[in-house]
């Protein structure tokens, strides 16, 4: 069966009246009458390690198995992501941003950099331009969070923790007034782009065994995804425009698009996101009367769809608030941030 990897599709109704925006029709008759099953809430990325049976270490080896995906030798040495990232200060709380992948000069400068200052301690290299691995001479034991978790949020409470935490609580601290003054940076304030601040660890662990436990299909937009079910032994490819008939049935899809705009603050990105998913998925797949699954593992929900389940007249879409999204101007010091969120 189709099986779809959707974070934050279960918010579709609450983003849709946060912003008076009119409805879906055929999310709404999706979210109305197909069958809701709770499921573990967790991250993206813990997800699709389960599904391909890439076992835990104190992080899952995503620097490692990416990697060995890129043409890398990773051996038996331990790994670990330091992806470039701007970090940005609001009051007492400093949120990580991701950015458009820096141009090859740029990743290559900046590592290099980081290299001279630190040495062996510490020495990126860039498997491509937006996505750093760091060679480590001893296994750490630290637990990190990754960005897709980490991205638009306060980063002090997703750092590091365990044994080995805080020297590179101290690394990153030291390696962000290198990056600030760097002239990579100088430049890009210059052409007013977001400067590369900070990097962010994730993804620790050394290159496990081949789990070779996936035979499906897996279509996704995003290099690490791939690497991931390549490693398991899945056949890979990128993410059609359409769902077609076809189609693997049991192809698993990574439809992350949206949330990727949600992490940026960017509404009018995922509302376009979501009515091209819409347009382009949903109303083939729904005419075509094929079963399917949608899992939102962030909000702890599978939605599994029967063509069946679309005679349940009874059951009706939610029914829109339309309300009016209005930033709301926080006292100084209030405590409360533009969304009306407390902190």
């Amino acid at each position: 069966m189709l099986q779809f990897v959707f974070p934050a599709f279960a918010q579709t109704d609450e983003f849709l009246d946060l912003l008076g925006e009119a409805r879906l029709p055929r999310l709404d008759l999706l979210l109305a009458r197909g069958r809701r099953e709770a499921i573990p809430q967790t991250d993206l990325e813990t997800l699709l390690c389960e599904q391909f049976g890439i076992a835990r270490q104190h992080d899952f080896p995503i620097a490692a198995i990416s990697l060995s995906a890129a043409g890398g030798q990773a051996g038996s040495d331990y790994w670990l992501r330091a992806d470039p990232v701007h970090v940005r200060i609001e009051r007492d709380r400093v949120i990580l941003n991701e950015i458009a992948e820096p141009s090859p000069d740029e990743a290559r400068l900046l590592c290099e950099a980081l290299s001279a200052h630190f040495g062996e301690a510490f020495s990126p290299q860039p498997m491509r331009p937006g996505a750093w691995v760091v060679r480590i001479a001893e296994e750490l034991e630290i637990s990190t969070t990754p960005p897709s978790l980490a991205a638009g949020q306060h980063i002090d409470p997703l750092l590091p923790t365990g044994k080995d935490a805080m020297q590179w609580r101290r690394l990153l601290n030291e390696a962000q007034m290198l990056l600030f003054s760097h002239p990579v940076n100088q430049a890009r304030e210059a052409r007013g782009e977001p400067v590369i601040n900070s990097v962010w660890l994730w993804g620790g662990g050394q290159l496990p065994e081949t789990s070779g436990l996936s035979a499906r299909a897996v279509l996704c937009d995003q290099h690490d995804w791939r690497a991931l079910a390549e490693f398991a032994g899945a056949g890979t490819g990128t993410l059609p425009e359409r769902w077609r008939p076809e189609l693997a049935e049991d192809a698993l899809v990574v439809m992350d698009a949206p949330h990727r705009h949600l992490r940026r603050g960017d509404f009018d990105g995922w509302l376009a996101a979501m009515r091209d998913f819409e347009q382009n998925w949903l109303a083939p797949l729904l005419a075509s009367g094929k079963p399917f699954e949608l899992e939102d593992s962030l909000q702890g929900m599978r939605l599994v769809w029967r063509s069946a389940y679309r005679w349940k007249f009874w059951l009706r879409p939610p029914k829109p608030e339309r309300q009016t999204f209005k930033m709301q101007q926080p006292a100084t010091d209030s405590g409360i941030d533009a969304f009306g969120n407390p902190y």
